[in-house]
């Protein structure tokens, strides 16, 4: 029987205690082919609800990386391309298990690598249910760094791509190594780490074409009105999985903003949330969840 000989093309997909989001997602990729054109790496950090387990059985073809609890997300990503270097990657993909690629969606992330050697390319997500954008990229506006999505343009130019769907070629890694798990743990390692590629003379584009549904999960303002004391929100700036980790919160601004990022990240989420967050507080509970409900 003739076995078909995948690309070179590794799919990098982070993973921690989501068994069935995980299968649902190796599910997807096997019915629209993907599994069989390319390799398929889960990096499964300490999970201990059967994760590997379960893709061992339902998935041979599928290479499980064990991680021990203290990946995060940028560790595991970074443990996976260190594996895809070594087998000889030529191009590497970021997943996140909660991202379905619409059919054809990586071929054209892949075209538009291949045809252009210096290119990181970024797809559009949209929300499964609203169909509304969910992630795509940043920019830099001054002293601003704000979500950019592209639904219109082929291709849209920007300074940071989101990680749950991105292709790279390997050259990459040969200019600026792996990404940075030690500033960046769990949230901001795919933004910076592609900044810091653009910075390098890479260019970071976000394709209308390649298309995937994925469930905006990122924490807006709205978080300031769940039912939470001042104490336990503030237990959010200590948490490595938290977005408001102040380590990676406080990097990330400097490196995409300069000097006036560190101002600009004590007035964004020091000085202005946390004046909200005294005004908010003391209010009912139900009037919270009632302001949250309208954001």
């Amino acid at each position: 029987m003739n076995v078909a000989v995948k690309e070179a093309v590794y799919i990098i997909i982070p993973v921690h205690n989501r068994k069935n989001i995980t299968l649902k997602c190796l599910e997807h990729l096997d019915k629209s082919g993907d599994l069989q054109r390319y390799h398929v790496v889960v990096v499964d950090d300490g999970s201990f609800d059967g994760t590997t387990e379960a893709i061992n059985s339902s998935y041979p073809d599928v290479t499980v990386l064990v991680g021990d609890g203290n990946l995060w997300w940028t560790g595991a990503i970074k443990k996976g391309m260190k594996y895809a270097y070594k087998q000889g990657a030529e191009y590497f993909i970021w997943l996140n298990d909660d991202c379905y690629p619409l059919p054809g969606a990586i071929a054209r992330l892949l075209e538009l690598c291949k045809s252009n050697t210096n290119t990181i390319v970024g797809g559009q997500s949209l929300d499964p249910d609203t169909r509304k954008p969910s992630y795509g990229g940043i920019v830099c506006r001054h002293i601003k760094i704000l979500p950019i999505h592209n639904l219109n343009e082929l291709n849209l130019e920007c300074d940071g791509l989101n990680g749950n769907f991105v292709c790279f070629p390997l050259q990459v890694i040969k200019t600026i190594g792996y990404p940075n798990a030690i500033l960046f743990p769990h949230y901001h390692g795919d933004t910076t780490y592609t900044n810091l590629a653009k910075k390098n003379g890479y260019r970071l584009l976000i394709n209308s074409q390649a298309l995937a549904f994925c469930l905006n999960d990122h924490p807006s303002v709205s978080w300031l009105f769940a039912t939470k004391s001042l104490l336990e929100c503030c237990y959010g700036y200590f948490k490595i999985k938290s977005s408001f980790y102040w380590k990676a919160e406080l990097a990330y601004y400097y490196q995409l903003l300069g000097f006036v990022g560190i101002f600009t990240y004590i007035y964004q989420r020091i000085i202005k949330l946390w004046l909200i967050m005294l005004l908010i507080n003391p209010l009912p509970n139900i009037i919270r969840l009632h302001l949250r409900e309208l954001l």
